[in-house]
């Protein structure tokens, strides 16, 4: 299987792109390198079924060849730091809306029927009670991409 990787040099990413490795599927790593680390790839790097893209999902023409030929999607790539998006809403709407809508539209385009997406807990805003169960009442957002 071939799997296509976004944010492929964050934490997750890089571990998910370790492991499916490990796991004998060809990945093609993506990443615009904003707040991934390349040490995070260096065993991937080493690895004759990983290919990487260094590039940026608002990049629609670097994004579509970059999607040829997956089976699979695994899209964590996002702007993490939510907690200010009031300050920047232009960042929170590109980084995290428009470029998660370009992944679904190369995929579209390139008959990908299959995607894992990973989001943060932030959607979830603040609540009162902690862990929180599912018949809590649904807090205070406290992000606009959890908005």
């Amino acid at each position: 299987m071939q799997v296509f990787v976004t944010g492929a040099a964050g934490f997750i990413g890089s571990n998910m792109v370790d492991r499916l490795l490990a796991a004998g599927h060809r990945v093609v790593g993506f990443d615009n390198m904003s707040t991934g680390q390349q040490r995070f790839l260096q065993s991937a790097g080493k690895h004759p079924q990983f290919n990487f893209h260094k590039a940026d999902l608002l990049d629609r023409e670097a994004l579509a060849p970059a999607v040829q030929g997956a089976d699979l999607v695994m899209h964590f790539a996002a702007n993490a730091d939510v907690r200010f998006g009031t300050d920047h809403p232009r960042k929170d709407l590109d980084q995290n809306t428009i470029a998660t809508w370009n992944v679904l539209e190369a995929m579209r385009e390139q008959g990908c029927k299959r995607i894992v997406f990973s989001s943060t807990g932030s959607v979830y805003g603040e609540p009162d009670v902690f862990p929180t169960p599912e018949a809590c009442p649904f807090p205070i957002q406290t992000s606009l991409y959890g908005a």
